[in-house]
C-alpha cells in the first residue's frame, strides 16, 4: 500500500502555512478536507473527493464550526446540500472591530 501523499496530490496553495509532509492524511482528514475547499485549487477539491470519498467530504463540510461563505455556498450547490445543513451557518464567529 502506497503512502496517502503519494496517492493524493494537493498543491501548496492551500497548505502555504504547513509542512505538508507531516500531514496524516487519516487523523487529520477532516480538517485537511476543510483546508482544501477553503483555500485550495479546483485539482485540489477533485483530488480530495477522489481520495477521501463524496460521503465523507460532504460529513467534513457540513459539521465544519467555520468555512468562509463563498465556501458554503459554493459547496451547497456542488453537493445540493441547503445552506442550512451547514453546523458553521448556524453559528456565526463574532470578530469584533
Amino acid at each position: 500500500m502506497f503512502p496517502a501523499d503519494q496517492i493524493i496530490h494537493l498543491s501548496k496553495q492551500a497548505f502555504w502555512d504547513v509542512d505538508m509532509s507531516k500531514l496524516d492524511y487519516d487523523k487529520q482528514a477532516f480538517a485537511i478536507i476543510r483546508k482544501v475547499f477553503d483555500n485550495g485549487t479546483w485539482e485540489d477539491m477533485l483530488e480530495t473527493v477522489s481520495y477521501y470519498g463524496e460521503g465523507k467530504v460532504k460529513e467534513a463540510l457540513i459539521t465544519a464550526p467555520y468555512l468562509k461563505q463563498l465556501t458554503v455556498i459554493f459547496v451547497s450547490k456542488l453537493f445540493h446540500i441547503p445552506i442550512s445543513k451547514f453546523k458553521c451557518s448556524t453559528t456565526k464567529q463574532y470578530h469584533p472591530v
